[in-house]
């Protein structure tokens, strides 16, 4: 790979995630395998070479601040099993700033909003929003003006060519650059006015990663503010993005849909890239069963935060009808594996009404990793009825662990699960409730599936996913010097 420009990643979303999160979710764990594996090729593979992690400069007149692999690496030291404090997070711009401070309390003002009544929580959150929003362009405003202020003018270097961490030009990026973007980067506020500056000031081209336009599409199982967050991100961020790569084709062609329907020009057809398998290897499972678990192959599991894309209500539907049906020592535990997320409220009513099915659903919040590897071990198969994914981890997480997996056949499902997954139709409860209970019946059947999901399943390695990004990052910066 040609080696006269640099890649600058990205990263400014994951260290604001773990500012009001401790574990992360499956975004920041598949950036972290990316990146894990971007890392041991930049220091063994011939030619590679100028990777550098970027953020946010420390004010807003600063645009790039770069950070060590190290720094990323320890933000994830918290993935397996330990619950770490906020405050032992690794420096640098780790500690709770004002700016942080803020944020903190908009999130939570926010979620308070959203777990109120529909009727009630509509009105007011728009009227936050709008709010935050109509404060945040007034700043903008101020700030612009202040910049025009002669006094300042003429003693001021650019803004963009200011950074703590990066004081020699010889570190900043330059004409024909890359600028990768692989995560949740629409939780920053000013991303797409961010980026804009960066293309300006630099001449970078970005090439952005996107898992899924679930807000813009199909806002119906979205908080709210997710939705605004999202549209405007993508209403700022898309035009000036000219080359997009998918996690799938489903995606892929989503994203096509919505570029073609918003008229948005892009330089190159969109690309799938591969996803990795799984993250990182399989935990062994060792020593005693952790406590609190149900008996092996006593039950089937549904690893997934609980809310209504994922369509827990469909996988209650039909545990309901296998009480009603079978007899009780036949129908397996389903145990719901996540924590409780938004717009299901009604579901955890009827869960609650109904005793959580006499006992036939549990609830286990937030399992650790350790929690996970005896949960997958021990269970019959998977159960992951999803609605809409942009891949669907769980069900690749389900099968390199070598457990089957009952899903929906929606979207990019049937890509993450192939040929060894059975597949029923999410929307059709009758459908669903046939295809969980032949499995659940024909136990012989199920002792072949578990062995041919063990002997045949080929995780994809990480190391090609990582290889198609590069790829298309080297695709645009010759398209770039091209034009």
């Amino acid at each position: 790979m040609n080696t006269d420009y640099t890649i600058w990643i990205d990263v400014e979303d994951i260290f604001q995630y773990f500012e009001n999160n401790s574990r992360p979710s499956g975004i920041q764990r598949l950036v972290y395998e990316i990146l894990h594996v971007i890392r041991k090729q930049a220091a063994t593979k011939p030619g590679m070479g100028n990777i550098a992690l970027i953020r946010r400069g420390q004010d807003e007149t600063q645009l790039v601040s770069t950070v060590s692999f190290d720094d990323l690496e320890n933000l994830f030291a918290v993935r397996a099993d330990e619950k770490v404090a906020h405050d032992s997070r690794p420096a640098p711009r780790s500690r709770k700033t004002p700016r942080a401070f803020v944020r903190n309390l908009r999130h939570t003002v926010i979620r308070r909003i959203e777990s109120l009544p529909p009727e009630l929580a509509r009105p007011l959150l728009t009227m936050a929003v709008n709010q935050l929003r109509a404060l945040r362009l007034l700043r903008r405003f101020v700030q612009k003006q202040l910049k025009r202020s002669p006094k300042t003018e003429t003693a001021r270097t650019p803004a963009v060519m200011q950074s703590s961490t990066t004081a020699s030009t010889a570190n900043q990026p330059k004409p024909g650059d890359i600028f990768l973007i692989l995560g949740a980067a629409w939780s920053e506020p000013g991303f797409g006015d961010r980026l804009a500056r960066m293309r300006k000031a630099y001449g970078i081209q970005p090439v952005l990663l996107l898992s899924d336009l679930i807000p813009a599409i199909r806002p119906e199982w979205c908080a709210l503010s997710l939705i605004r967050d999202f549209r405007h991100w993508l209403d700022t961020t898309l035009p000036q993005c000219g080359r997009l790569l998918a996690i799938s084709h489903a995606t892929a062609k989503t994203i096509d849909d919505y570029t073609r329907k918003h008229r948005l020009k892009l330089l190159a057809p969109v690309q799938t890239v591969p996803i990795g398998s799984g993250f990182g290897p399989p935990r062994k499972v060792t020593g005693e069963r952790p406590k609190g678990l149900p008996a092996p192959e006593t039950y089937v599991l549904f690893v997934s935060t609980i809310e209504a894309r994922k369509n827990h209500i469909l996988a209650f539907r039909v545990w309901r009808r296998l009480v009603a049906d079978l007899p009780p020592e036949q129908v397996p535990t389903l145990v719901f594996a996540g924590r409780v997320g938004w717009l299901v409220s009604d579901l955890m009513q009827q869960l609650e009404n109904t005793d959580w099915l006499r006992g036939k659903i549990r609830l286990l919040r937030d399992p650790s990793d350790d929690e996970l590897a005896h949960l997958y071990d021990g269970c019959m198969f998977t159960l992951f009825p999803s609605l809409f994914e942009g891949w669907g981890l769980p069900v690749t997480e389900s099968l390199i662990h070598g457990r089957p997996c009952v899903a929906s056949n929606a979207t990019s499902v049937p890509e993450a699960g192939g040929p060894l997954s059975r597949y029923f139709d999410p929307e059709n409860t009758d459908d669903a409730y046939r295809v969980v209970r032949e499995t659940i019946e024909d136990r012989e059947g199920l002792t072949k599936w578990q062995e041919q999901v063990r002997t045949q399943f080929k995780p994809t390695p990480w190391e090609h996913t990582a290889d198609a990004i590069l790829d298309a990052c080297h695709a645009a910066y010759v398209d770039g010097r091209a034009s």
